[in-house]
């Protein structure tokens, strides 16, 4: 018998069951009795939260943020550096890639259906904007404390956030010639080091 749950641990239980389910078997193959199994819960018990799987799906995107990134926006004070915000960012990412590793999955199913439905892109987009308008704060404060160059900082932030998201590239294939951890470390230093104010650019 389920224990009872405030809603939004329910919610949570069950949007985890439902990225976990979404993630082995795809959009398309994943079912209601698949995710009712997972989340060890009863049908009417997924069904008093969400409507049907479209409607879970849209609620994931929004679960798949907070998951992947649960630190991060607090930890963007006003003691931090931007360089420093952005290792954070990194290390976040690399903790959940050791973690959840399935979150960064169902990224990859994000995109594939906001190819097919109007719904899931204006969704994803919303994300995404907010994930990039972050960055660009960051960004724009590296440029007035002196750290970073005056770059196009739109341009930074989507450089920024598709760096990252070449974790999905390690979720799906196995690269024997270097790891996830050191991608993500290279990336951002290579991305520091880019941005970085020099003697000889100063």
């Amino acid at each position: 018998m389920a224990v009872n749950l405030p809603k939004e641990e329910r919610q949570s239980q069950i949007l985890d069951a439902a990225m976990k389910v979404i993630t082995r078997k795809g959009f398309s193959n994943a079912r209601m009795d698949d995710i009712v199994q997972e989340a060890g819960l009863s049908k009417g018990a997924i069904y008093h939260h969400y409507e049907g799987k479209k409607d879970l799906f849209l609620a994931l995107i929004d679960h798949w943020e907070t998951q992947t990134f649960p630190d991060f926006y607090s930890r963007n004070g006003k003691e931090r550096s931007a360089a420093d915000t952005l290792k954070d960012f990194a290390g976040e990412i690399i903790k959940v890639f050791k973690t959840r590793s399935y979150v960064f999955q169902a990224e990859v199913e994000f995109w594939s259906l906001a190819n097919q439905d109007n719904e899931v892109r204006k969704r994803s987009q919303e994300l995404y904007e907010k994930i990039i308008n972050l960055f660009e704060l960051v960004i724009n404060k590296g440029i007035r404390q002196g750290e970073f160059l005056k770059v196009d900082s739109r341009i930074t932030a989507i450089y920024i956030l598709s760096v990252f998201q070449g974790i999905n590239w390690f979720c799906i294939f196995n690269d024997k010639k270097i790891n996830a951890k050191n991608y993500i470390q290279k990336s951002i230093e290579l991305t520091l080091n880019g941005l970085a104010i020099t003697k000889e650019t100063s």
